[in-house]
């Protein structure tokens, strides 16, 4: 039976996670707050690192960046299709939601956890000694954008995206910057939830030195922080800062394209050069078959297949479009063919998450989508050329022999468009792209029982949990679920 609780309170009962310590028989015998904090002070480097892990660790959930905060736009967009029998996030993809489901509630409780691991690192007030201070300001950090990155996922997926309102000022999500399990929040604005993402970003990059970025894009540097920003800034239509995130990432981040003949690289190698952030998994925590790739793969669920419509803009030739063979020659095709389909889901199926059991990290943010960013403001600041030049990168990357795009105007617009929907599809972008332009979504192919949803629409985003709006007499639910 769930628990009708309110979300802050489940923060203070997961503190344990943050840093080990023993738990009482009684789940719900509470220490005083002030006891609890003095009890996981991190007054240590070591501690502050495993209070860092114990928020990245949370990422790997599969209702936030192990499955859902991608799968769940995507079959709500128009690249994705449900197979025959599929039964996960139908209700999603059939636009039939409602605040009783167990993923929104799941990716709710996620993210404010994330947030909440991520305030007990920011208000921590140990004084480190000189040798480590500034480890102990890069982690400070990292809990910074950390908790941007959630406060962000939180409001595109439960809030109207910025423009739809003139001024940004219908609901967002409540923001959370304070250690408060008792607290019963209002929804801000998107602006003000826009507003502190961009600060908490911004701070991230005050105390990140780019000296101390790490190795590996398991974790955050400072080149993450500002491709993270680009896409935020994109989403604001603050052109301007979009491109110079996305500039100073491209001209000066340790990253590079995959060619064409290795593009497959980008998804099946862990920890390559054109990722940026990618979650990490492994064999101690992998999911399984509640993995990313369990929807797609007919060895798992198998539950969506690519949309004819999205396949229809990809050429022929182009390596987004490669097809292999079900079993062993299709690991390195971003499609494989599955005999055993029956029109009308042709035989396609989609293998950008290859592993079927789990261990394979997610990209969180990669090169392509930096450049694409680019384009899209460049076109935005009256910049033709520039944008041109951003689109022909991805464009001939993914097909060698296309032309050069010399579209300006609203056809340019739409190449940059179109190209996000190849290059990005199935990593969570596409239905946020739709409501960014305002666009209808159809389903040209469409298997299930809502083929088209005209913009603009209150189920274009998630409900808010059922058990937050019982415990919180202050909370709001979104109209489409009232």
């Amino acid at each position: 039976m769930k628990k009708s609780i309110n979300i802050f309170i489940k923060m203070l009962l997961i503190m344990a996670i943050v840093i080990p310590q023993s738990c009482s028989d009684d789940f719900l015998d509470l220490k005083p707050q002030q006891s609890l904090e003095e009890d996981n002070a991190m007054n240590t480097i070591d501690k502050l690192d495993a209070a860092i892990t114990g928020i990245y660790e949370e990422l790997n959930s599969s209702n936030y960046y192990g499955r859902y905060i991608y799968i769940v736009p995507d079959v709500m967009s128009d690249d994705v299709k449900q197979n025959a029998g599929a039964n996960r996030a139908v209700e999603f993809a059939q636009y039939q939601a409602n605040p009783d489901l167990w993923i929104p509630e799941g990716l709710w409780e996620d993210c404010y956890q994330v947030i909440d691991r991520a305030n007990r690192v920011i208000h921590n007030e140990t004084d480190f000694p000189d040798a480590v201070q500034g480890q102990a300001d890069f982690r400070k950090g990292e809990a910074y954008a950390l908790r941007a990155l959630a406060h962000f996922d939180l409001v595109k997926m439960y809030a109207q995206h910025y423009t739809f309102t003139d001024d940004a000022s219908h609901l967002g999500v409540p923001i959370k910057t304070k250690i408060d399990a008792f607290q019963k929040p209002e929804r801000n604005t998107v602006q003000e939830v826009y507003t502190q993402i961009v600060s908490d970003f911004q701070d991230a990059l005050t105390l990140m030195q780019a000296s101390q970025n790490p190795s590996s894009s398991g974790t955050l540097s400072t080149h993450a922080v500002k491709a993270l920003l680009s896409r935020v800034y994109l989403y604001m239509e603050d052109w301007e800062n979009a491109a110079d995130m996305a500039t100073d990432v491209i001209s000066d981040g340790p990253y590079g394209l995959f060619s064409h003949g290795n593009y497959f690289d980008i998804f099946s190698q862990d920890f390559n050069k054109e990722r940026i952030f990618e979650v990490v998994f492994t064999p101690a925590g992998m999911l399984g078959s509640d993995c990313m790739g369990g929807l797609y793969l007919s060895q798992v669920y198998g539950d969506y297949l690519p949309s004819d419509d999205l396949l229809d803009t990809i050429p022929a030739g182009d390596a987004r479009k490669r097809i292999g063979a079900l079993w062993g020659e299709g690991e390195g095709e971003v499609f494989t063919i599955d005999p055993s389909l029956a029109p009308p889901y042709d035989s396609l199926r989609v293998n950008k998450w290859p592993d079927p059991n789990g261990e394979q990290n997610i990209t969180v943010i990669r090169l392509a989508e930096v450049y694409l960013n680019r384009a899209e403001a460049y076109y935005h600041m009256d910049q033709p050329g520039d944008a041109q030049t951003d689109l022909n990168t991805i464009r001939q990357r993914g097909l060698p022999s296309a032309p050069d795009v010399t579209a300006t105007g609203q056809a340019l617009l739409d190449e940059i468009l179109l190209e996000r929907r190849r290059e990005l599809c199935f990593e969570g972008h596409r239905l946020f792209d739709l409501m960014r332009y305002q666009k209808d979504m159809i389903r040209d192919d469409c298997t299930g029982a809502t083929c088209t949803v005209t913009y603009p629409d209150g189920r274009f985003i998630l409900p808010i949990p059922v058990d937050e709006m019982d415990v919180n007499p202050n909370m709001i639910q979104n109209p489409a679920y009232d």
